[in-house]
């Protein structure tokens, strides 16, 4: 780092915005790892771009302090007794088992599920781990040193697999655009590239229908005197193609293809703007999703809504997704920024959450007749959410279709206790009952009681 002209500019820059970002004691402390890691590592790019990466997400500086010196000790240009010396053991806990990022092996089923269940174990201490080997791997990915393109394209694949779903369930919005835009990009190029040229004349006039739109909304809202923050976004080239596969459809019928977020100061005010949004354009039928009143399991909240617009700017339904700045920060950054924007309690709650969920993980991949079944399982975790069902006190859980007791208690338990009794809508039943839309199921008795799950969030700003 800093060894010609340009460099040195993009270090200031970098020195300042993270002058910018903390106070003055938290700023130092990641200026310290800076300089800590450049004098060992010299012109090394890689800790610089995940650690620009992670401030841009709001990330604490404990954890870009972490991404500037876990290169030092791959590298064994120090080592954990020195890192803890200089930087405390808050650091130097998150380092410790932080090994340098490498693909999981595939020469045989054996090393895949070995290596999976090492990277499995290696995420369920601090979150921070987590949001660090993200970081790493999409650097890795959008400016690549691997030469091999097989090698390249089995990290892509891996990533699609493994990362983008774990970046999706902690709430790692942007994180999880970027792995899936250049995972494709390295995967399938051809695909990729075609799919980015027939799109683009589309999404120009997409482009333009947004702009009519947001200014129809600042209007409407200023009419009814809501502050707000209008924002137009087209999908990625990866969704897209997704949702096409998916549902064997032409781009042209992919509803939500280009959306508008309404961001505005309070929850009282969402529900005004829907009611606004409704009253001035026709809602499509089945497509309204409270996301407020039920939180989907990573914490994410906003009111989605479809909406044919005006005939005369657009034929093209647009999707209105409206939240307060909190939840727009969980949806964009989730647990990378939470150290920075949320009170230690809820943290507290966040964090437990993520690491039961994550070492349930462990429990699941072990239990696995294979390492495609293990990613099928994951997959139907994150994306197929269909059955809500109350814990204790009203607490939301969402479940894949077809979920039954037992998928309900393994969610939050790596264990089932042998002596485990469950109520379902106040009836006690076995494990393998199948649950639905609205059950509420209560733990009455057990060696281990379960933990609590996410009480509902209304954020207030």
């Amino acid at each position: 780092m800093g060894h010609n002209i340009k460099e040195t500019i993009r270090d200031d820059k970098f020195i300042e915005k993270v002058k910018k970002s903390f106070d003055q004691d938290k700023a130092s402390f990641v200026i310290r790892a800076y300089d800590f890691a450049s004098k060992r590592l010299g012109n090394e790019d890689i800790p610089l771009s995940v650690a620009e990466l992670l401030l841009s997400q709001g990330a604490d500086d404990v954890t870009i302090a972490s991404s500037l010196l876990a290169p030092v000790l791959w590298h064994n240009c120090s080592d954990i007794n020195e890192i803890e010396e200089a930087f405390g053991e808050l650091i130097a806990s998150n380092l410790r088992e932080f090994k340098s990022p490498t693909a999981i092996r595939t020469d045989t089923e054996s090393h895949r599920r070995e290596d999976i269940q090492v990277l499995l174990n290696s995420l369920t201490g601090d979150n921070r781990s987590i949001v660090l080997r993200l970081a790493f791997r999409l650097i890795e990915l959008e400016s690549p040193s691997v030469s091999n393109r097989g090698e390249l394209r089995r990290i892509a694949r891996e990533t699609l697999d493994l990362y983008v779903p774990l970046a999706n369930r902690l709430g790692l919005g942007e994180l999880r655009k970027r792995l899936e835009d250049v995972s494709f990009l390295i995967e399938d190029p051809s695909t990729y590239h075609e799919i980015k040229q027939k799109i683009a004349p589309i999404q120009a006039e997409d482009d333009k229908c947004l702009k009519i739109i947001i200014e129809g909304i600042n209007r409407m809202l200023k009419k009814k005197d809501i502050e707000g923050n209008v924002q137009g976004r087209t999908k990625s080239l990866y969704s897209i193609y997704c949702k096409m596969a998916r549902l064997g459809a032409d781009f042209h019928k992919i509803l939500d293809r280009i959306g508008i977020r309404i961001i505005v100061p309070s929850v009282p005010e969402c529900y005004k703007v829907l009611g606004i949004l409704h009253y001035h354009f026709k809602p499509i039928p089945g497509t309204f999703d409270d996301y407020i009143g039920l939180p989907k399991n990573n914490g994410y909240q906003s009111l989605h809504t479809c909406v044919y617009p005006v005939r005369e700017i657009s034929h093209k339904p647009i999707e209105f997704q409206i939240r307060t700045e909190l939840m727009h920060m969980e949806a964009e950054y989730g647990i990378a920024a939470h150290w920075r924007y949320k009170s230690n309690e809820a943290f507290a709650t966040d964090d437990k959450l993520q690491s039961q969920w994550l070492q349930s993980l462990v429990t699941q991949h072990k239990d696995s007749d294979s390492t495609e079944s293990f990613f099928k399982l994951l997959y139907q975790q994150i994306y197929e959410d269909h059955v809500v069902v109350f814990g204790n006190a009203g607490q939301i859980v969402r479940l894949p279709e077809n979920a039954t007791v037992r998928d309900y208690v393994k969610r939050f338990n790596a264990e089932i206790p042998p002596t485990l009794r469950v109520k379902v809508n106040g009836k006690i039943t076995g494990l393998d009952h199948r649950l639905h839309d609205g059950d509420t199921v209560e733990i009455i008795d057990g060696a281990n009681p379960l933990p609590s799950l996410r009480e509902p969030k209304t954020f207030n700003t």
